[in-house]
């Protein structure tokens, strides 16, 4: 394996780490503050419900991404990277709303923290993205799968 299939490979498993970080967030964000609410009756039931719904779509959203991520169908993983980049933009709103809402300065200080740290990781995640887009448009394959 010469040297620019074994950088592309990298972005393959750096992506696929990068694709475990969102699905983790998918579970923890959406999926399990989801069933607490219905559980405890923490929000609203169609706030709970909703949040279901995304950690699910996450879910498997995730498995579609890793799907074309490698077995390089370029179809595919473009439409993953427009729906990560759909993930950004509603991480965005809400982390500008969850932010104003929150009381207290020093609350609302790590909240901004982790949300920007979030969002950071997603604009590098959406970067990668596009540089593995263009490689798989330059002809890039796997030789060993």
């Amino acid at each position: 394996m010469n040297l620019s299939r074994r950088s592309l490979r990298w972005l393959q498993i750096i992506l696929t780490l990068f694709y475990g970080q969102i699905i983790s967030t998918g579970i923890f964000e959406y999926l399990i503050q989801g069933i607490c609410g219905l559980i405890f009756h923490i929000r609203p039931i169609y706030d709970s419900i909703i949040l279901i719904i995304l950690g699910l779509f996450m879910f498997i959203f995730v498995l579609y991404a890793i799907f074309a991520l490698w077995f390089c169908r370029l179809k595919m993983f473009t439409i993953s990277l427009l729906i990560l980049i759909g993930i950004f933009i509603l991480t965005l709103v809400r982390s500008i709303f969850e932010i104003h809402y929150i009381g207290k300065y020093s609350i609302r200080i790590e909240w901004a923290s982790i949300r920007i740290t979030e969002l950071v990781l997603k604009v590098f995640g959406i970067v990668v993205s596009v540089l593995f887009i263009v490689c798989l448009r330059q002809g890039y394959k796997p030789e060993h799968f």
